[in-house]
């Protein structure tokens, strides 16, 4: 007679005991950091919208350099003098010399076009840090929270690596068959693991800069009544200065509804944004709403660089992976686009079309005729059989 009782299940662990250890958490947290840098592709789409940011500054400012940080500027060095910059960084960008200052501007346009194009980054990053820092020193007046923010992310970022996409360092490095190239001489005895460290340390840092600032405003925002009765942005929107699509700024504050929803949605992603990042799907669901509320300043109220930094900074949140998945998505959609495309040329006749089917205005591509299918020879092995 067989015994048909069942063993004696293992009792539960409780879920408390299942919490990881203390040293098991340092080991894991360790791992994270040294074993290999995360959010590459992230780090390359911040260095080309941080040049990006600062070209929307130094391009339209080109006619009026002088006075805004040259020697025009004499009016705004009693302020700009106050505010205590080391001396050295305000001796880059001469107010007595119009010849020494135009050098020096255009130093920087070269920089940040390098920047933008990735050669040599490493390098390239700190002296660009020196001369944006520099000519923010000439005057007090054209910086906002976006040119702190992004001189503060500039200073983390020398140590991060920028360049493994969209660069000219990528592309040098494909054609090497994936090895970097020669390493300094001071470099060489230094282990991967600190790069590694070094690249994923400014990752916490950035995302802890984007933290700090959605809170601090999410806080502010709760003492004003307008954000609380859904009528920020209508405000914002009738303001003059910042109207420069006034015939677009009308058109949506007066749709009411969606002025209320969007102020809302504002307010309360940015107050709970800390907490939204915990879990994967709210945490791209935040990035995707805050992206388009900054889009929206950046074409509502013209203020792009300050956009541009922010959406940088809010897109470190995104894997590696997750940037694989999308672009392996986009480009499913882009065939199935094209098959249906290269179908409708198929279809002869329908409306629009002229003689033998072709839309009018276009050259329906001559094909051959299709070859007739072969059908397989009997071989001399077969007929015997």
């Amino acid at each position: 007679m067989t015994d048909t009782r069942t063993p004696e299940q293992p009792p539960r662990t409780p879920r408390l005991g299942r919490i990881p250890s203390p040293a098991r958490l340092w080991t894991g947290l360790s791992g994270w950091l040294t074993e290999r840098k995360h959010s590459t592709i992230s780090f390359s789409v911040m260095r080309v919208l941080l040049s990006a940011a600062m070209l929307a500054v130094l391009v339209p400012s080109l006619p009026d350099r002088h006075y805004l940080w040259g020697a025009g500027s004499w009016w705004v060095e009693p302020e700009a003098s106050r505010r205590g910059w080391w001396e050295p960084l305000r001796l880059l960008f001469s107010k007595d010399s119009i010849l020494l200052f135009d050098i020096a501007y255009g130093a920087l346009l070269v920089l940040v076009l390098v920047f933008l194009a990735g050669w040599k980054t490493r390098w390239v990053t700190p002296v660009l840090l020196l001369f944006w820092v520099g000519l923010s020193t000439n005057s007090t007046l054209l910086t906002n929270g976006g040119d702190t923010l992004m001189r503060i992310v500039l200073l983390f970022a020398v140590f991060a690596d920028l360049s493994s996409h969209f660069s000219v360092d990528a592309w040098l490095r494909r054609r090497r068959g994936g090895v970097s190239g020669p390493r300094p001489r001071w470099l060489r005895s230094v282990p991967a693991w600190v790069s590694n460290w070094a690249h994923n340390t400014v990752l916490i840092l950035c995302v802890y800069q984007i933290l700090l600032v959605y809170l601090v405003s999410s806080v502010l925002k709760l003492a004003g009544e307008e954000w609380l009765q859904g009528t920020a942005i209508y405000y914002a929107l009738s303001i003059d200065q910042f109207r420069v699509l006034p015939g677009l700024s009308d058109l949506v504050w007066q749709f009411t509804p969606g002025v209320m929803v969007a102020t809302w949605t504002a307010l309360w992603v940015q107050l709970l944004f800390p907490v939204l990042i915990l879990w994967r799907p709210t945490r791209y669901v935040a990035v995707v709403l805050i992206t388009g509320m900054h889009l929206g300043i950046a074409v509502l109220l013209g203020l792009w660089p300050f956009s541009l930094t922010m959406i940088a900074l809010d897109l470190l949140l995104v894997r590696d992976r997750s940037w694989t998945r999308a672009w392996g998505g986009a480009r499913r959609v882009g065939r199935a686009a094209r098959r249906v495309i290269d179908d409708a040329w198929a279809v002869d006749g329908g409306a629009g079309r002229g003689s033998g089917g072709t839309p009018r205005g276009r050259t329906r591509p001559v094909r051959g005729p299709r070859r007739p299918t072969r059908e397989p020879q009997p071989t001399p092995d077969s007929r015997a059989l």
